[in-house]
């Protein structure tokens, strides 16, 4: 994509770009109308843009707000959030706003120290605040909708579940390899947390040659000051890598979920590998699919999957895939976020967004998709 124009105007950045409209109906129903694509040398007030990990349109402010996990280095900048305007239609995506960016502070009212913040999830409460998932420090926080402290989390969820868990640590996650899915039911009563990847415990993490043993949380969601309880939670199981690099590096694991109902929600399996000698030139795979909990085990009182003798007796996660990214598009990047957007002529709208990981090789992609045959329910 190229550049057309950048126009500046108050505190809004709107960044006009030649957006793709490769209009494709896929099988599921879900027509693939195009993406929009924002340079990662694009910066806002001398800032990098970019990072982002989740996506959530905000209905009453007819706003989106995105989360970038950039973790206070000199690259990346301090941990922080964005409120933009996505200007969409049946034509696509014509551009994208920037109208204003909130750092994310700690409990002192200072920006989060490298190492204390990872942020991937968010959703917007009932209560108007976010609420978003981290893969170091504290694995939900709440803030404001400018970012001040309001709330650690951390306390909700079982021990064992360590998003810092040191190497040799026999339990928790593998560092990087935690809370990526954040979502709401639509009636809000139901909060969804989702790992990349497998727990220690549970299992080995994606690869080649192996699945994954991911769990999948469901919370009770109170409101005001009451936390969240957690009822449920379910095994799901990450495709194994299917595209192999000969540079060695591959990976596969959850990178979002977007709830549809009390038991069926989306699930974004990105899987990444290098396309050259070292970490920044990556090819990804992504791929989305339409998972239902209603028949699934509760295992919240398995500590160890690893460690069940009979793994047959756990009822899964049921997936289809609903959406393959290179049937619609040459080259998906990182996507990591989804969110409904607004409606399209009565009919509702997925966006989803790719982080650049602060890399020369990769953007900040959109893509927009049309529910046209009503299989989001």
């Amino acid at each position: 994509m190229n550049i057309k124009s950048i126009l500046l105007s108050g505190t809004a950045l709107s960044i006009v770009l030649g957006f793709s409209t490769n209009v494709v109906a896929s099988e599921s129903g879900l027509k693939y109308i195009g993406e929009y694509t924002i340079p990662t040398s694009f910066a806002w007030k001398n800032v990098p843009f970019g990072g982002l990990s989740a996506i959530r349109w905000h209905e009453r402010e007819q706003r989106f707000y995105a989360i970038s996990d950039s973790r206070n280095t000199p690259a990346e900048g301090k941990p922080r959030f964005y409120k933009l305007k996505i200007d969409l239609s049946s034509s696509g995506i014509k551009d994208v706003i920037v109208e204003q960016q909130y750092d994310l502070l700690d409990a002192d009212g200072e920006a989060f120290k490298k190492g204390f913040v990872d942020a991937e999830g968010l959703v917007i409460t009932p209560e108007n605040q976010l609420l978003w998932s981290s893969e170091a420090g504290s694995p939900l926080r709440k803030s404001t909708l400018t970012g001040k402290f309001v709330e650690d989390l951390s306390a909700i969820f079982p021990e064992g579940y360590s998003v810092d868990s040191k190497k040799e640590d026999p339990e928790g996650f593998r560092s990087g390899i935690s809370w990526e899915g954040l979502s709401f039911t639509p009636d809000n009563h139901y909060l969804y947390v989702a790992a990349e990847g497998a727990l220690k415990q549970d299992g080995p993490l994606a690869s080649p040659v192996n699945s994954s043993p991911a769990r999948i949380l469901k919370f009770r969601y109170n409101g005001g000051d009451k936390k969240p309880q957690l009822e449920k939670s379910f095994l799901y199981n990450v495709d194994p890598v299917s595209h192999i690099s000969k540079f060695a590096i591959n990976d596969n694991g959850v990178s979002e979920v977007l709830a549809l109902n009390e038991n069926k929600l989306l699930v974004v399996e990105r899987s990444g590998r290098n396309a050259s000698e070292g970490f920044n030139d990556w090819d990804f795979t992504v791929k989305v699919w339409l998972a239902d909990t209603a028949a699934s085990t509760n295992i919240k009182e398995i500590k160890s999957l690893a460690q069940v003798e009979k793994r047959s007796i756990i009822q899964p996660v049921v997936k289809k895939l609903l959406i393959d990214f290179s049937d619609v598009t040459n080259a998906p990047d990182c996507i990591e976020g989804v969110t409904f957007g607004p409606m399209i002529d009565g009919k509702k709208t997925l966006i989803f967004v790719s982080n650049n990981n602060f890399q020369p090789y990769q953007n900040t992609k959109f893509y927009l998709f049309q529910d046209v045959n009503d299989v989001l329910k």
